[in-house]
């Protein structure tokens, strides 16, 4: 089954975490637990709206709260259903010119695991990211899906409450 953009930002407006969302809580925490155990200076939680990149959560780049998606490499990692790895941005074709990577923080490092419905749709990434290059190991990408995991979970007690209140 092919599924639609138009699908998957329905289930994203379904989190209500577009326009109500403070930053502070679990995202909070696990963006911290991210960029501490994978040792980067940055980690984010990101949810990718139709023309926006929104960062929710976010540790070592605060002032980031959202970038046009046509730049965003999260807007690029929602399309895999796997943790999408960069360890040389700069080597890396698809990203030659990204602002991100030839900025001042001159991002080399890039991680993302999906942030995937209980019916399949990426809404986001938990993404971790350096200046420098490194390796990831399939054991990191198996805990960064699992710390993503946690952020689904949020969200979908989010919308359980959401829904009792209603």
């Amino acid at each position: 089954m092919i599924k639609s953009e138009r699908e998957r930002l329905e289930r994203l407006y379904g989190y209500s975490i577009i326009e109500d969302y403070e930053k502070v809580g679990a995202f909070q925490h696990i963006v911290g637990m991210a960029a501490h155990v994978f040792k980067v200076p940055v980690s984010v939680v990101n949810f990718v709206d139709k023309d926006k990149v929104l960062t929710r959560s976010g540790y070592g780049y605060k002032n980031l709260t959202e970038v046009e998606r046509s730049i965003s490499i999260c807007s690029m990692a929602i399309q895999q259903d796997q943790v999408v790895v960069f360890e040389n941005a700069k080597q890396d074709p698809c990203l030659i010119g990204n602002p991100f990577v030839y900025s001042e923080f001159g991002l080399q490092f890039y991680a993302a695991a999906p942030l995937k419905t209980p019916d399949g749709y990426n809404v986001g990434v938990l993404a971790v990211a350096d200046s420098k290059p490194r390796l990831f190991s399939k054991e990191e990408a198996l805990l960064l899906e699992s710390m993503a995991a946690m952020v689904m979970e949020e969200l979908e007690d989010r919308k359980k409450h959401l829904a009792e209140k209603a």
